[in-house]
């Protein structure tokens, strides 16, 4: 039995190699007192151990390096306080982000944090410019969403819809994710979460349900599941009507009626999803409705075709790279079913059960005609022209452009070397042409 598990354990191991994120970059002498107490715990880049302290307890961070960022990864949950550096003081934990990162107003060698109540603390990183591609800089939820995705669970977003963020994202759409479950009692899960969204360019924060992890094989069992924790099916309603109408999303995705392999969680995210449709009022509900491998009005997406976005990968290679940060399941079925066998799939049509291409269009205002790979067919111009305004786009292309390059062993920058050509050219010319003269 040993020896099975070790091979079973190193048949992972090249995956576990090529894991996107590498965390380096930090200032890494620093020291951290908590009421005068030198603690080890928040700064052994260890996100498996953390740290409990009490309301108001002092945290006293020093570094001989001067800096600018100070990055705190939360247990579970974000606590609001204070930050305190260089006789200002500026508010931590507000937006609830489990991966924070603090911007100072100047640089110093030493800052403390208090907070308002107990808090759990997995790291604290210090850096200064530029922020090294892994640091999330979470922006708030948007106020309006092109797209809502109702994923189930940490994970389900880059698998059973996998290649659809990065679609959206690459043709400027606001994609919103929104979870059912939480992971609270498997904290890992929850960093995880964050890692994959970040890696695929997300940059928006997710929506956390408050619902716990609980496996069944049918809608009653995940009712049941519900009940046992003291929330019913109408809490569950009531979450996705109340998501609908704040982001007033022009299409909604959700997973296939019989739960892709038959998972209760799933079944129950899409039938609560259709029994909120029925409450909302016309002007309130989205243009369309799309559900995975949902069999009438279908539609083929395409993910496989190059994005410029992302420097020529195409949308099921950026959701590896999202799926690549949740090692927590890499030991489950699913890494076999979206890399292929010894990770030798190159693109998502390989995919042959519970394809991540298909969908069918379960509700529609605008008709219920499909232009495969266009989930937008049909919807008024004016909603779907609309284009992020995001100022931290060029990043984002330049982070994931980034990770594939160091994949494919590449560090070049081919603008630089076209656009150096074409100069070159240009040159040649004007001086034969001067010569001529």
């Amino acid at each position: 039995m040993v020896m099975k598990k070790l091979f079973i354990l190193l048949l992972f191991v090249p995956f576990l190699i090529v894991k996107a994120e590498v965390r380096d970059g930090y200032i890494d002498q620093i020291t951290i007192t908590v009421n005068d107490t030198n603690v080890s715990k928040l700064s052994d880049n260890n996100y498996n151990t953390y740290l409990r302290m009490d309301a108001n307890d002092e945290i006293k961070i020093n570094s001989q390096q001067e800096f600018n960022y100070v990055y705190i990864i939360y247990y579970i949950e974000a606590k609001k306080g204070i930050i305190h550096y260089n006789d200002t003081a500026k508010n931590v934990g507000e937006n609830n982000f489990l991966h924070e990162c603090v911007k100072l107003e100047s640089k110093t060698n030493e800052v403390i944090l208090i907070y308002d109540e107990s808090v759990a603390i997995k790291e604290i990183f210090l850096f200064n410019d530029p922020l090294p591609n892994w640091v999330q800089t979470w922006e708030l939820p948007y106020e309006k969403a092109d797209v809502v995705l109702f994923s189930t669970h940490s994970d389900d977003e880059h698998l059973f819809f996998a290649g659809l963020i990065p679609t959206m994202i690459a043709n400027g759409k606001k994609i919103q994710v929104v979870y059912l479950t939480n992971h609270n009692d498997n904290p890992k899960r929850l960093d995880e979460q964050l890692n994959g969204l970040w890696a695929v360019g997300v940059r928006n924060y997710p929506v956390l349900g408050t619902f716990p992890d609980a496996y069944s094989t049918s809608l009653k069992g995940a009712t049941n599941n519900l009940i046992y924790q003291s929330y019913t099916f109408d809490d569950v309603v009531e979450f996705e009507l109340d998501i609908i109408k704040r982001f007033k999303p022009s299409i909604v995705v959700n997973h296939d009626e019989n739960g892709e392999y038959g998972h209760g969680q799933h079944i129950l995210n899409t039938e609560a999803l259709k029994e909120a449709l029925n409450l909302l009022s016309e002007e309130e509900k989205p243009y369309k409705v799309y559900l995975h491998l949902y069999k009438e009005n279908p539609i083929v997406m395409n993910y496989d075709i190059p994005l410029e976005y992302y420097n020529g990968m195409s949308a099921y290679e950026v959701s590896k790279l999202g799926y690549a940060e949740h090692v927590s399941q890499h030991y489950t079925w699913f890494t076999d079913w979206l890399l292929g066998k010894n990770d030798n799939f190159t693109t998502a049509t390989q995919i042959k059960t519970y394809s991540p291409l298909e969908f069918g269009l379960y509700y529609s205002k605008v008709g219920y005609e499909n232009n495969d790979g266009d989930m937008f067919y049909n919807i008024p111009e004016e909603i779907k022209e609309e284009v992020i305004e995001d100022e931290s786009i060029d990043s984002v292309t330049e982070e994931i452009k980034e990770v594939h390059d160091k994949e494919n062993g590449h560090n070049y920058n081919y603008l630089y070397f076209i656009g150096t050509g074409i100069l070159t050219i240009l040159i040649i010319i004007l001086l034969l042409t001067k010569k001529k003269h």
